[in-house]
């Protein structure tokens, strides 16, 4: 069976729009059919041909707008972005993606290719990554028991999971639309751990910790809450983000910093916790299902603002 999706999207790529629709036979060559009857009876054809056709009008609008391949480079990652955030329909963020990739990449010299080939990897960012520790899991889970049952509608039994980063995480995503790293759901088994993590640290608008006692505890072994702070922190992509962009956010097991903080601060943490102390962190202590919600509005405004300012800052870079 005719994929008419996969076959226009081809078409497109690689033949102008005014080429396929100012009454050439391109289109009835290519699905080999006698005439545009034969085409609409296709099975699909109708919608995908809106698609495609819509995103590559889309597409020569942006191009006529910014004839310079420099100013390309940039409003074609920012036109992707844009639907990638509105989450636009996966489908159509595809086809507009393809379209600039392999029609209209093909038009710019080799210094602009090789820009945007470096520059789309903010395609592929997501708003947050939510670190945390497992390692006192299940007297966390135990602290937090009536959040985590006003979350899920119910307790959770496994306490080898820490739940509470959990709650953070649906908050983000579901209630707030985020889109986030959570390594619970995106590491799969088998894969090598830091490499998946160090990549999520690198590809994250924001960093979401979640601070209780054990996430403090000196090495070895590894502590992962401190490497993939350290990771997101020293990203040199985003160097040039405006200081007062904030894109840590750290949340409190404890009413404030002392209540977690250990007497014996390791050394190497001083200017980890130095930080957590500079910005406004928030506290679970007391909260509730309803009362996180409003809290985590606030948090997730700050992501979406910090998003549009490292995007700026990663394209003109």
């Amino acid at each position: 069976m005719t994929d008419c999706f996969e076959e226009l999207l081809s078409l497109y790529s690689n033949h102008s729009t005014a080429e396929i629709e100012s009454g050439s036979t391109l289109l009835l060559r290519h699905f080999q059919v006698a005439d545009a009857n034969a085409l609409l009876a296709l099975e699909g054809y109708k919608e995908a041909f809106e698609l495609v056709s819509s995103c590559s009008h889309t597409l020569d609008g942006m191009v006529t707008r910014h004839p310079d391949p420099v100013t390309q480079v940039k409003e074609s990652i920012r036109l992707v972005r844009r639907m990638i955030d509105d989450a636009v329909a996966p489908k159509r963020i595809r086809a507009m993606r393809e379209l600039v990739e392999k029609r209209l990449r093909a038009q710019w010299p080799a210094e602009q290719q090789a820009v945007y080939d470096r520059k789309k990897a903010i395609l592929d960012w997501r708003d947050f990554f939510v670190s945390y520790t497992r390692r006192d899991a299940p007297a966390t889970n135990q602290q937090f028991a009536a959040l985590i049952r006003s979350c899920f509608g119910q307790g959770q039994r496994d306490n080898t999971q820490n739940h509470v980063a959990r709650v953070l995480t649906r908050h983000l995503r579901r209630y707030q639309g985020l889109s986030g790293f959570f390594d619970e759901d995106n590491i799969a088994v088998g894969e090598d751990i830091q490499d998946k993590v160090d990549d999520f640290c690198q590809r994250a608008f924001a960093l979401v910790q979640l601070i209780e006692p054990l996430a403090l505890e000196r090495e070895p072994p590894r502590n992962w809450c401190f490497h993939e702070y350290t990771q997101f922190t020293s990203n040199q992509g985003v160097a040039k983000v405006p200081e007062s962009t904030k894109r840590h956010y750290f949340v409190l097991t404890g009413a404030d910093l002392a209540d977690v903080r250990p007497a014996n601060l390791p050394m190497g943490f001083q200017g980890w916790v130095e930080h957590i102390d500079k910005v406004k962190f928030l506290s679970l202590q007391n909260e509730r299902n309803s009362t996180l919600r409003e809290k985590i509005k606030g948090v997730a405004d700050q992501i979406l603002a910090a998003r549009r300012e490292v995007i700026s800052a990663w394209l003109d870079a």
